[in-house]
């Protein structure tokens, strides 16, 4: 196949056997394959944990929740208007309040919610998480409970098991004053790897509502909403058509709006700080050129002797450092992919090896990596584009060489 001079020339030289050539080219390879696998590994650990959050943590709480400051007569009526709203995709009327669990000598605070199985579908994807040997969602009149994976563990709790939750309300008996309490027995584990699960346990919305006598729990809507970007404006939508009927509302970005803008900033920003390194490898690049250049002086200064242009030289060099560049960028993504694979696999095996879990004080408690097209490409881009502008110097240098003075010490 027909190639042009230049590139003949500068893939021989890219392959060349020379002992210092090969060494220097190794280090440029080296450089840039290193810097491009870290990008591309960060660039994936946050790109896993935006997936987390949207996949998991919005997956699973209200996008929207409507808190009524007084008894709801028609919430069948008051969920249709809801969910003719612009915006809406789905609600469910929930009883929501605080309590304790007791297992044995264990007691743990928890969130308790109030749902129905089939209503709440329509706002949250609980039920793929749930989890355990007798997996299903709570009964109405079972008085069954789903627990958190992280409040199931602290109360040493499975699926099947029984325990105590005690509301913080008092019941008043012919041999004295007593909080309330009820035994519940645990239908299954909801695990979404994320600080949810260290709170939070769920029971059927009828169970929750004989619970509610005592004055213990709210009664809540939880709204979904088509975009959870566009929460706020659906809330505000919400707003002006329960305005006066005593509702107060919340999203999503009131309690983990900071954190999301966070990963999303960070995601550029440690993209940006981290090409400093493929600018660094970049500046190698340059050096190792122009140390090939000075080695290569006497085949220039014979091709110019032979009649040949300058632009042959830089053309030469140019496919050098591409080469370089294009070799090093692909050793680089493949090693950055295999390293995320790698650490997102032996995450489990390093919390079991130091018996605690690394990241248990954030909101996700794994490991997570997503490789993006679209990140990666863009790794490749940049990478690719500081390459070729390192390849510029030394190949404008090599044209500039004098044949005259450089053969005269040949």
């Amino acid at each position: 196949m027909f190639r042009p001079l230049a590139v003949n020339i500068g893939i021989r030289y890219a392959r060349s056997r020379r002992g210092f050539i090969t060494f220097v080219s190794a280090l440029a390879v080296g450089g840039l394959a290193v810097s491009v696998a870290i990008l591309v590994f960060v660039q994936a650990v946050v790109a896993g944990f935006e997936r987390e959050m949207n996949d998991r943590v919005l997956g699973v709480v209200p996008h929207i929740r409507l808190a009524s400051l007084r008894p709801v007569d028609d919430s069948d009526g008051l969920l249709e208007t809801i969910r003719d709203i612009e915006g809406v995709s789905g609600a469910a009327a929930v009883v929501q309040g605080r309590g304790l669990l007791v297992k044995a000598d264990r007691v743990v605070g928890v969130n308790l919610i109030g749902f129905d199985p089939v209503a709440y579908s329509e706002v949250s994807r609980i039920e793929e998480f749930v989890v355990g040997r007798d997996v299903r969602m709570p009964e109405a009149a079972g008085f069954e409970i789903l627990l958190g994976e992280q409040v199931a563990d602290r109360l040493g709790a499975v699926a099947g098991d029984e325990l105590t939750v005690v509301l913080p309300a008092t019941t008043v008996t012919p041999v004295g004053v007593f909080a309330r309490q009820k035994t519940l027995r645990v239908a299954g584990v909801v695990n979404t790897a994320s600080q949810l699960d260290r709170m939070s346990a769920y029971l059927n919305r009828e169970d929750a509502g004989k619970l509610q006598r005592a004055g213990v729990l709210d009664r809540e809507f939880h709204v979904k909403a088509t975009n959870a970007l566009e929460a706020a404006t659906v809330r505000a939508r919400i707003a002006g058509e329960l305005a006066g009927q005593g509702f107060g509302a919340r999203t999503w970005m009131d309690t983990y709006g900071n954190l999301y803008a966070a990963i999303r900033y960070t995601k550029n920003m440690l993209f940006l700080l981290l090409s400093l390194l493929v600018a660094v490898a970049a500046f190698n690049l340059v050096s190792s050129l122009v140390m090939i250049v000075n080695e290569r002086r006497g085949d220039i200064a014979i091709l110019r002797t032979m009649g040949s242009r300058s632009g042959l030289a830089v053309g030469a060099f140019v496919v050098v450092g591409t080469v370089i560049a294009v070799v090093g960028i692909g050793l680089g993504v493949g090693a950055g992919i295999g390293l995320g694979t790698v650490a997102e696999a032996g995450f489990p095996w390093l919390e079991d090896l130091f018996g605690t879990p690394l990241m248990g004080e954030y909101l996700i408690t794994s490991l997570p990596v997503e490789y993006a097209v679209a990140d990666v490409a863009r790794v490749v881009v940049t990478a690719l584009v500081l390459g070729l502008a390192a390849t510029l110097f030394p190949a404008w240098r090599a044209s500039r060489l004098n044949p005259a003075e450089v053969l005269q010490h040949e």
